[in-house]
């Protein structure tokens, strides 16, 4: 008598484009795939592992860091934001600058990277992201508009130190009020539940960091004042208390600029489930 085989797992189904009932949509394709095997199967896997995380109690945090904005990818971000499927975004500042472009009317053009003549390019007047160009004109235009957004700042905040949250909380709404809404920033703004967006500038290399050097260097021109702003902080920060690391704001000629507290781990806060995120204990400009 043959014994039973005793097998080792569930049975890999085959992958059917359409359901028995003949009515299809991509989350139940998704949710068959999990049943399937390779990178089909992880594919469902991750599907599946989203939807837990968004029915149940989960704190979703997302990661944006690579040149996304400019490979137009932003759209799919807001479109997470906007319906309360990510609630603590993770972003580096060129995310959310360059973002802007494309809502100001610029277009990206693709390039071959393998063959592509950098000085051409660059005689040309464009600026390459690896696989796709754009306008060094209209980029620099864009951190000359981010660089009026300091300059309102300025005019607007009182305190000698503005936490990282707080700054990109102000920045999404100064977008918002400029018509372009559909930014990440501002979309992140305009949840009012929270904190705001935190994504502050870098040390170096960001549209942020070079519109703040942009607004400096205007106000220089006419008088430093109050619109001068210096990027303060450093390590990998504080999540219990962002103004921490901008604790310290010295005179400058004469005067005390804004010091925009720096993290190297930058945080959005976007729905009410992050709502209990530590507020800042320091300053109260949360």
């Amino acid at each position: 008598m043959t014994e039973p085989l005793e097998y080792p797992g569930p049975v890999r189904e085959p992958v059917r484009v359409l359901p028995v009932d003949g009515h299809g949509s991509v989350a139940r394709m998704l949710s068959r795939l999990e049943t399937g095997a390779f990178q089909g199967r992880k594919l469902g896997e991750a599907f599946a592992a989203l939807r837990r995380m968004i029915d149940g109690p989960t704190l979703i945090c997302a990661g944006l860091a690579g040149s996304m904005s400019s490979a137009g990818l932003w759209p799919l971000l807001t479109w997470l934001l906007d319906r309360g499927y990510v609630d603590l975004l993770v972003s580096t500042a060129a995310n959310v600058t360059e973002d802007l472009l494309e809502q100001r009317g610029v277009a990206f053009y693709r390039v071959d990277p393998d063959r592509v003549d950098d000085r051409a390019l660059w005689e040309k007047g464009f600026y390459r992201f690896y696989d796709h160009v754009v306008s060094s004109v209209e980029y620099d235009r864009m951190e000359d508009f981010t660089a009026t957004f300091f300059e309102h700042l300025a005019a607007t905040w009182t305190r000698p130190v503005i936490p990282g949250v707080r700054f990109m909380h102000e920045w999404g709404r100064w977008l918002d009020a400029q018509g372009l809404g559909g930014s990440i920033a501002a979309t992140c703004a305009r949840r009012e539940s929270t904190a705001g967006i935190a994504a502050p500038p870098g040390r170096a290399g960001s549209a942020l960091t070079d519109a703040l050097l942009r607004a400096t260097c205007r106000t220089r021109s006419t008088g430093w004042g109050r619109s001068g702003f210096r990027l303060r902080g450093g390590g990998s920060g504080s999540l219990a208390c962002l103004c921490r690391i901008a604790s310290g704001v010295s005179a400058s000629k004469g005067t005390r600029p804004t010091s925009i507290s720096y993290s190297t781990t930058p945080i959005a806060y976007t729905s009410l489930r992050a709502s209990y995120w530590p507020r800042c204990p320091c300053s109260g400009a949360m």
